[in-house]
């Protein structure tokens, strides 16, 4: 299977990794016909004798057309959105520091020199999974017949991390048939935990997508489930009699609370946010859980149902004012009025609070754009955070 491309829109230009690329193409052919034709490494690194130059210039050295076209190919594919994320300059860092761990862990484990930029490759792959492990990548399969189909992003990645480990691992030098397979898991190892540390410590921008936010959706869940075990119904609580008599649909309003609750939880948001808009149609004041209530947003902004998803967005604001995510969902009120349901008098309040908001941050960058060119052309939309 070849990786064509992911389902993940990118919001900045990666020019740090079309660097990358552009520079492990030109040493490629320096380093292949830089000398009467022949294929030269000086710059290999070497278990036997290590220099720490060494260390960073193996990263750029390539066997053949085939190593740096495969290598070229995953970093193209998954190292732009990782750019995306970290920021061109961090990115730059990263991938050379994920390079140097690789490099680390094939000197503790084998004596054969290395060079390819494959252990840098997989520190970015690596990345990928915690910042985006719910997107999914197009990929081109032949055997008898050729076809291209998607499947999640994490899948492929976790089948090539799997295959370091058996390959590096059971192979008692680390270089089966050939491949520095420990230098690969070393760089994947790096590119997770240190992603991971840099949410953890918010050096990183968090988003719903990470996989920080997918562990803590995971443990609302269990903890949900658990309470449900006990025989806790977060909906059976009788309301007054009055309350009662006021609003006839009572029963209904529960069920669909409910059904919504339930397909939320097996991940089903398209469904949900179906469930959502016949609960608003039903009684135009319930609000789910906060959580909830953004994932059913931000589903409905997903499937241009802008009307619908700014209405949730007001609602949340309402209901959950003090919530962390607030200046977020008031930069996407304002994109939403301000590109796609064309009220400039409503985008220009909630643009300006997440502008005074978020000041350094390239959300606050983006407020402050849309603000300055409010009645000129729509441009791409940035994703639900």
């Amino acid at each position: 299977m070849i990786p064509l491309r992911t389902d993940v829109p990118l919001r900045y230009t990666p020019w740090a990794n079309y660097l990358l690329i552009a520079i492990n193409v030109l040493v490629f052919f320096v380093q292949r016909w830089g000398s009467s034709g022949e294929l030269h490494t000086p710059g290999a690194l070497d278990p036997r004798d290590p220099h720490l130059i060494n260390y960073f210039t193996y990263q750029f050295l390539h066997g053949d057309a085939m190593h740096l076209a495969g290598n070229m190919l995953f970093l193209y594919i998954f190292g732009n959105n990782v750019a995306d994320r970290i920021g061109n300059v961090g990115y730059l860092a990263f991938y050379l520091a994920g390079g140097v761990a690789a490099g680390i862990g094939h000197v503790l484990a084998d004596v054969q020199p290395v060079i390819g930029a494959s252990g840098s490759v997989s520190a970015v792959t690596g990345a990928f999974i915690v910042l985006l492990p719910r997107s999914r990548v197009t990929v081109l399969f032949f055997f008898f017949f050729i076809t291209a189909f998607e499947i999640p992003s994490v899948w492929l990645i976790a089948a090539s991390f799997l295959k370091d480990f058996v390959f590096g691992f059971g192979d008692p030098r680390g270089t089966a048939q050939g491949v520095a397979h420990v230098a690969h898991f070393a760089g994947s190892v790096f590119g997770f935990t240190m992603s991971f540390a840099l949410l953890t410590a918010h050096l990183l921008p968090r988003d719903q997508f990470d996989l920080f936010a997918l562990v803590q959706r995971w443990n609302r869940r269990r903890q949900y489930r658990d309470l449900r075990s006990t025989g806790w119904d977060p909906f059976g609580v009788t309301p007054p009699p009055r309350r009662a008599a006021m609003n006839p649909n009572l029963e209904r309003i529960q069920d669909v609370r409910a059904r919504i609750s339930d397909v939320l939880s097996k991940q089903q948001l398209d469904e949900a946010s179906k469930l959502y808009l016949e609960l608003r149609a039903i009684d135009p004041n319930q609000v789910l859980a906060r959580q909830s209530q953004l994932d059913v947003a931000n589903t409905l902004y997903t499937q241009e149902k802008y009307a619908a998803a700014a209405d949730a967005y007001e609602l949340f604001l309402r209901q959950y004012y003090k919530a962390d995510e607030v200046e977020q969902v008031q930069l996407m009120l304002g994109i939403l009025y301000a590109r796609y349901l064309n009220d400039a008098d409503k985008a220009r309040p909630h643009l300006s609070a997440a502008a005074e908001k978020l000041q350094s941050s390239k959300e606050g960058d983006l407020a402050r754009a849309e603000l300055a060119r409010l009645g000129g052309a729509p441009s791409s939309p940035p994703l639900p955070f």
